[in-house]
């Protein structure tokens, strides 16, 4: 029976039916690859130009129907069935969220009280990008009506609600002491499954619950990310546990529908072998090892984040000073979430005298709220002359006392603290090799004694055969102080002179 003779309830119960152990026939036929319209005759089909899965998840399809046989022989035999372990780990925009979604809408069409559910690495990862790809393709769905989805669960309609706990997949957000969702996940005899989307971020605690979950009757475990990090459970799925896990890696160059070109773009420019084209290309793990400070994708979210301008933040200007030697003097602005706008300067070479007459012409282009530049060394000598000039400057020592004291060692742990939770949440920064490399190079420890947070040194970074991180130290200089939006003043000034913009240098 094809999908072009289903007409009644029936037949769609038979046509589904057939595809028990069939994921891969179950997706070609259950959405309308090919056609014109959708059912309704008028909207346009988004699948008019496409004919089915990407190769790769024909092939993941399959290879899953293939183990739904050969669990059916063990069961005619009276032994144990196996549970499906499979991790993915790919670039960017080839089809994961898709393959997912399929997987969810196969797995509960085809088994009555099936129980799943189905995380991310962050909220923002499931509730923008997993969860609405669901509803997309749920939408394009021949059996669309069995099922309601909404922004926390997928359910069988025809349930009433007090039953539908038992026919349902749970979109969750977890954390180290919040698993509800997977321990009581457990469903003898029936059907259980757990996806994870973007695994690298899942948290070691959550992978732990979920195996105690895969106990009873039919159960899948799948794990789908980019390769952000060389270690953790993620990672181990490949190495430690690979003879535990179906795994592989998916290159974004292999997928029809990515940008050749771009992907071409990124590979001139960063090198073929470097970290970031093996996580944002290539679908293997980076070699950098991580107690790494900020994670490669959360500077690349910060680099690919839509710019949105807030003209009434304080705009802050921040130097970081060298004078010879491989080091460069940095100049960066930020204003509110953006650090893109104003592109940053770097400069090598230069005499303290020069690079405070640039500095100047910087802040008189511009007009800064407020001018911060680093006072250890010879950027002392920057500040003294910008003041002799009639700038105001805020000078900051990396090495003081924290404000938050009982938790950072100094004050350039806590600033760049502060720039790490604004690159996850809001931040806006240039795409450049140099800045990608320093945000996400640089090491963390605790201290020994009262397990504060430390940063690696300059010194030590430049021991591993790295250069120091004057880019990156510029931009989280921007965060050693907090200054008043411009809205909320009566006047408006800049740094010349005269600041009418009130700020604390000790505040943040």
């Amino acid at each position: 029976m094809s999908n072009y003779n289903v007409k009644t309830e029936a037949q769609l119960a038979e046509f589904v039916a057939q595809f028990y152990d069939d994921p891969y026939g179950f997706v070609m036929g259950i959405f309308p690859w090919g056609e014109p319209f959708l059912a309704d005759g008028e909207t346009e089909n988004p699948l008019k130009d496409k004919t089915g899965p990407e190769p790769w998840q024909e092939e993941e399809l399959k290879a899953l129907g293939a183990h739904i046989r050969n669990n059916a022989e063990f069961k005619a035999m009276g032994l144990e069935l196996e549970v499906w372990k499979s991790a993915i780990a790919s670039g960017h925009g080839v089809g994961k969220s898709a393959m997912v979604s399929w997987i969810i809408i196969f797995l509960m069409s085809t088994r009555a009280d099936t129980r799943g559910a189905v995380t991310a690495s962050t909220q923002f990862q499931l509730e923008d990008k997993t969860w609405p790809e669901l509803a997309k393709w749920h939408n394009l769905a021949m059996n669309k009506h069995w099922f309601t989805w909404t922004a926390t669960g997928f359910t069988f309609s025809a349930y009433p609600e007090d039953k539908q706990k038992n026919y349902k997949v749970t979109a969750a957000t977890v954390s180290e002491t919040k698993t509800e969702a997977f321990a009581g996940l457990h469903n003898e005899g029936k059907t259980v499954f757990v996806i994870f989307d973007e695994a690298s971020g899942v948290l070691p605690k959550v992978w732990e619950v979920v195996e105690g979950a895969l106990t009873d009757g039919e159960a899948f475990f799948f794990a789908y990310g980019n390769p952000t990090r060389p270690d953790g459970e993620f990672a181990d799925c490949f190495d430690k546990h690979a003879h535990l896990y179906r795994t592989r890696h998916i290159d974004s160059r292999e997928v029809s529908h990515t940008n050749k070109s771009a992907l071409e773009g990124i590979i001139r420019k960063y090198g073929i072998d470097s970290d970031e084209v093996k996580v944002r290309i290539r679908g293997q793990f980076p070699q950098q090892s991580f107690n790494g400070f900020i994670s490669v994708e959360i500077a690349r979210m910060a680099m690919e984040r839509e710019h949105t301008s807030d003209p009434n933040a304080g705009l802050i200007m921040a130097v970081d000073v060298a004078r010879y030697g491989n080091d460069h003097s940095c100049i960066r602005f930020r204003q509110g979430r953006d650090a893109r706008s104003i592109p940053a300067k770097r400069f090598k070479g230069l005499s303290l005298v020069k690079l405070a007459e640039i500095c100047m012409r910087e802040a008189d282009i511009h007009k800064p709220d407020a001018i911060v530049i680093e006072a250890t060394g010879i950027g002392a000598g920057v500040i003294d002359i910008m003041r002799d000039r009639g700038y105001k400057v805020i000078e900051v020592h990396p090495g003081a006392k924290a404000h938050a004291h009982e938790l950072y060692i100094n004050r350039r742990a806590e600033y760049w603290s502060l720039m790490r939770d604004w690159l996850y949440e809001e931040g806006c920064v240039d795409d450049t090799p140099e800045l990608f490399s320093q945000l996400t190079t640089i090491l963390y420890m605790l201290d020994r004694h009262e397990q504060r947070l430390k940063l690696e040194p300059k010194e030590e970074m430049k021991k591993r055969g790295l250069p120091s991180p004057d880019d990156a130290d510029t931009l989280a200089l921007t965060f050693a102080v907090r200054i008043a939006r411009r809205d909320r003043t009566k006047h408006l000034g800049q740094a010349r002179n005269k600041a009418v913009t009130e700020y604390d240098e000790l505040a943040y």
